[in-house]
């Protein structure tokens, strides 16, 4: 990870207790970076669920466009980093909209690349926890230049804070999600 990066990652550590309330769900918590003590985590990768139980033994492997928590039981959401890897963020931020309540918050940190630029290199186009590559994600993209009026979607209030250490890094927070008719799912996009 180059230094920009880490450095990101240290400031959104730091944000965090100043953005978290309630019972905490972290979608795509990976090996648990994000992971507080507590927490549920969550991740497709059943690998790096065994690293993360160690910050919190209260992880669960399951996919976020069908996350298995009943509607409107989180007070705080994390999607850091993972969204541009789900094939299909809107049905993801959908989910993570149901199961948080109605003064629910979500915290998404993203570090996507520039619209247009190659993808990291490594990654071959993969799906994270995929074997083939998916097309459809690297158009399905949420970052820091779109990122706003993706969230505005499925969350009647949206804000960005940017680090200055950083030209990549945003920090998107979503509170009051958006339920049935007033969700505004895109055309093609369903449950």
């Amino acid at each position: 990870m180059r230094d920009d990066a880490f450095a990101a990652v240290a400031w959104v550590r730091e944000r965090l207790p100043y953005l978290t309330s309630g019972r905490v769900l972290d979608v795509g918590c990976g090996e648990g970076t994000f992971l507080r003590p507590g927490a549920v985590g969550l991740d497709i990768d059943v690998a790096r669920l065994r690293a993360a139980r160690v910050r919190s033994p209260l992880v669960v492997a399951g996919d976020v466009r069908a996350l298995p928590f009943a509607a409107a039981t989180f007070g705080t959401a994390y999607a850091h980093r993972m969204l541009n890897d789900t094939g299909d963020a809107d049905r993801a931020l959908a989910e993570i909209a149901r199961v948080l309540r109605d003064d629910g918050r979500l915290v998404v940190f993203t570090r996507a690349r520039p619209p247009g630029a190659q993808a990291e290199a490594g990654t071959g186009g993969q799906v994270r926890g995929s074997a083939s590559p998916d097309r459809a994600s690297a158009r399905d993209r949420l970052d820091r230049w779109n990122g706003e009026a993706r969230l505005r979607r499925h969350f009647a209030d949206v804000r960005t804070e940017t680090p200055a250490l950083d030209d990549r890094a945003a920090l998107f927070i979503a509170a009051r999600p958006l339920r049935g008719d007033r969700a505004a799912m895109p055309r093609g996009h369903g449950a």
